[in-house]
């Protein structure tokens, strides 16, 4: 569940890692979600992911060994199934495709957010395949 001022911690996160540049197995994009929605709620999605690999060839060992064969099954064993991009709200987990295959965003200030070389970027909404809700409150 997310905490009560959860919007301020997501965008101290995303300001802080502003200028982090992608690292496999560090801040990489899957690493980069599950550390926005550890400030959005204090659980680290991919906690049993974290250490365990740190090249590309690596994460997709990691994929198959620890999650469920790739990023969107992984994702939904741990959010449920893939939503609609017209569902998607600020704070939720966000999948779209890049030249280098499917990767994990967080959707925010109108934008979808993902981790590059050069630093967090932002997507447009239009790039958005889907997102996994991000359990509030209740």
């Amino acid at each position: 569940m997310r905490k009560e001022n959860w919007p301020e911690l997501l965008n101290d996160y995303i300001a802080q890692n502003i200028s982090t540049p992608f690292e496999w197995g560090t801040f990489d994009c899957c690493l980069f979600a599950a550390g926005a929605v550890e400030a959005e709620t204090g659980v680290d999605f991919a906690e049993e992911f974290r250490g365990k690999y740190s090249t590309e060839f690596g994460s997709v060992k990691a994929l198959k060994k620890i999650g469920k064969g790739d990023i969107k099954k992984t994702l939904e064993s741990k959010f449920g199934p893939l939503k609609a991009p017209l569902l998607a709200k600020r704070g939720d987990i966000a999948l779209v495709e890049t030249e280098d295959g499917e990767a994990l965003g967080i959707i925010w200030g109108g934008a979808v957010w993902v981790s590059t070389k050069q630093g967090l970027a932002k997507l447009p909404m239009r790039e958005l395949k889907g997102c996994w809700e991000v359990p509030c409150l209740q």
